[in-house]
């Protein structure tokens, strides 16, 4: 509203009527101005309100009110106006068309039934027969095979431990492995001194403790389905140019846990020795399962070339109508998630190489992941291996 000075005429005119006019008058007369205006014109040339105005104005009030207000200091008024502004406020927002902001929240109890999930478990790079002395790596790691078979129970310990406050156990377990089983023995020249039995143990170990594993926790699932895919530890030639997928020491192992596993209610393994992944589904939802030794690392998690690899895997199924939204990924020792694609960590932790050459380690750990028929993946875990990673003594010289 555009407002002009005050003229000599309305000057005149609120000098003559100021003292008897209401609110309503006031604005009447001018009606190109605001009430706060007129009121800030009328208290600058000091004009007040009449006696008859007053009486008018008190008349409004009730009698008691009337009373108690001759009888009041300026303080008192002042506290009394102001609530009877608060009065008016709430009067007048009481009488708003009411809004719903917020649903209200009902905890009651319904006779909906929530969906049982199911359990997805990465299981990789176990590196049997690897020996990581602490004094080679300052105190920040350690591996033997009786440390590898205490952290395979550990897991066990972990995933039932889990399972006492799950809301709802899962339908069933799903266990990956992807490789790197074992440590081999003619990756590296020197590879002899730092691992503790050769490839022939190494295998039939790996081999007795996956299927105890499996066979314990059929105690706690109603299903458990296997999948296998092959590691770059596990080939039989010393550069991987010359090693073809099914001449792989993984490949051994997985074949005597479907042979021992055969026949046991609940408990199925697939693997196939020529390829280096597989995809499968879980609750309507398809995984590609693989090592991950194909993802081209730079200085670091290998967050670009995985990102690629994903691109590249759907660029490829999309041929077919098909499309995965998850990869699961190993090699790295590091868990992580970016995009889909899911990072699982070691048995190992840190070595001589990842430490001494890369500068690279994470505490061991494996993931569990729990995947909902609507939803797909709905929570990760890395199951940590070890206890208090961060209490761990490291070698400090004085």
């Amino acid at each position: 509203m555009t407002q002009e000075h005050w003229n000599n005429k309305d000057t005149k005119l609120i000098k003559t009527k100021w003292a008897d006019w209401t609110k309503q008058e006031s604005i009447d007369a001018f009606p190109d101005r605001t009430y706060k205006s007129i009121e800030r014109k009328a208290n600058s040339l000091n004009l007040k309100k009449s006696k008859q105005w007053k009486e008018k104005y008190y008349s409004s009030l009730k009698t008691t009110e009337v009373d108690n207000l001759k009888k009041m200091t300026e303080k008192e008024k002042k506290k009394l106006m102001d609530k009877m502004v608060r009065e008016s406020v709430r009067k007048v927002v009481s009488e708003l068309p009411e809004k719903k902001r917020f649903e209200p929240i009902s905890n009651k109890k319904t006779n909906r039934k929530l969906k049982k999930e199911s359990w997805l478990l990465q299981l990789s790079d176990f590196h049997d027969g690897l020996k990581v002395k602490a004094v080679e790596v300052g105190g920040l790691s350690e591996y033997s095979p009786e440390i590898g078979a205490e952290r395979l129970h550990r897991l066990g310990k972990s995933l039932v431990r889990i399972l006492d406050y799950a809301v709802l156990p899962p339908k069933e377990l799903v266990i990956a492995f992807q490789g790197d089983n074992v440590d081999n023995a003619i990756m590296r020249g020197q590879q002899y001194g730092q691992i503790a039995y050769g490839v022939f143990r190494q295998v039939t170990q790996t081999s007795e403790l996956f299927t105890d594993f499996i066979i314990e926790m059929s105690k706690f699932f109603p299903r458990i389905r296997c999948y296998g895919v092959p590691g770059n530890h596990g080939r039989m030639t010393k550069s991987p140019t010359d090693s073809i997928p099914e001449d792989n020491f993984d490949n051994m192992v997985y074949y005597i846990l479907k042979e021992r596993l055969k026949g046991l209610k609940g408990i199925t393994f697939d693997y196939e020795p020529e390829v280096q992944h597989l995809i499968t589904r879980v609750e309507g939802y398809l995984f590609w399962i693989q090592h991950g030794d194909t993802t081209r690392s730079w200085a670091g998690i290998p967050f670009y070339g995985a990102k690629r690899e994903k691109s590249n895997i759907n660029a490829i199924l999309g041929e077919f109508g098909t499309y995965v939204p998850y990869v699961l990924t190993a090699h790295h020792h590091t868990p992580a998630e970016f995009e889909g694609v899911i990072m699982n960590g070691s048995f190992v932790g840190g070595d001589t190489y990842s430490i001494g050459r890369l500068r690279r380690m994470s505490p061991p750990s494996q993931n569990l992941l729990g995947v909902s028929s609507g939803h797909g993946i709905v929570w990760k875990r890395p199951i940590g291996l070890i206890d208090k990673p961060k209490k761990s003594q490291v070698k400090i010289y004085k």
